[in-house]
């Protein structure tokens, strides 16, 4: 009896914690709490401007989330207004700032759907990626992401790629570039993994299989000579000496480095790493300079 009567108050304790929850949350889903910007000055009569110039301050100060309430209320109050689009961009970039790569992605795809002849649409692809990339991240469960899962490394792939083949002439694309160079590296890794688990358990076929299909998919990374050793030892196993010669032939002709010193083979390869500071948000795509709000609203 004890225990059921323990057992009812404690839900009753968690539905008045669920009821009180949504207490003091407005239609833009942010706190109903009086509005102030970094003075503490309330904001609640504010237009727009002053609205969207207090978020870009949060944002300067690396507050993201007090600039994310800030641009939620701009475009619920004054959706109409030239402050609405870039309050729009900069909540992803925002999101992202705040480590919330869910919510840029969301944000993302629906500033491309909602405007997508948008002047500064290559910013938004490159922050989508950008956001993909750092989902792949180890998360709660510790260890390499890269064993585990990489469906986001694969659509931060095609969010850079979408990048680089429609707006050649992007600030972003360099960088872009650089993310797509390793994220490949990384796939193509990520099924060596693969094909070395094979090779341990003795499943030559298998192990062969996904070491060729590293040549077809992800010519030019990192993992391609690797991928030959494997493709070498496993023919050799099933006794296809024939493939196994030729495997070697290859290894040999295209990376004489690699069997000699596969340290400095992969320091030399390594080139030119992807820089992950975040560009300023509504940077303008020539300049670099800070965007204004009115050019953003008039390129649609």
């Amino acid at each position: 009896m004890r225990k059921l009567a323990l057992a009812l108050s404690i839900l009753m304790l968690l539905a008045a914690a669920g009821c009180g929850g949504d207490k003091g949350i407005n239609e833009t889903g942010y706190s109903d709490e009086p509005l102030v910007d970094r003075e503490g000055n309330k904001l609640d009569s504010a237009d727009a401007e002053r609205l969207y110039k207090s978020a870009r301050e949060f944002m300067v100060s690396n507050d993201p989330q007090r600039a994310l309430r800030l641009y939620a209320e701009v475009q619920a109050r004054f959706p109409f207004s030239p402050y609405a689009a870039q309050s729009e961009m900069e909540s992803v970039a925002a999101h992202y700032k705040a480590q919330q790569y869910e919510a840029a992605v969301s944000a993302a795809d629906r500033f491309i759907k909602q405007r997508p002849r948008n002047a500064h649409i290559d910013y938004i692809y490159y922050l989508r990626g950008l956001s993909n990339y750092d989902r792949n991240d180890a998360g709660l469960l510790g260890g390499d992401p890269d064993k585990r899962d990489t469906r986001f490394l694969e659509q931060s792939f095609t969010d850079f790629n979408l990048l680089v083949e429609n707006y050649p002439q992007s600030v972003y694309r360099k960088d872009a570039q650089l993310h797509m160079i390793e994220i490949r590296n990384r796939l193509a890794e990520f099924e060596i993994n693969i094909a070395e688990y094979y090779l341990r358990r003795r499943a030559y076929v298998a192990a062969s299989r996904r070491a060729e299909g590293v040549l077809k998919r992800f010519q030019g990374s990192d993992s391609v000579p690797r991928a030959l050793e494997i493709m070498e030892e496993s023919y050799a196993r099933l006794g296809l000496t024939d493939l196994s010669e030729d495997a070697r032939a290859i290894l040999q002709a295209s990376y004489p480095n690699y069997i000699l010193h596969r340290d400095e083979f992969y320091r030399q390869r390594a080139g030119e790493a992807p820089r992950y500071e975040l560009p300023e948000p509504g940077a303008d795509a020539t300049s670099g300079e800070q965007l204004a709000p009115q050019a953003a609203e008039q390129a649609e």
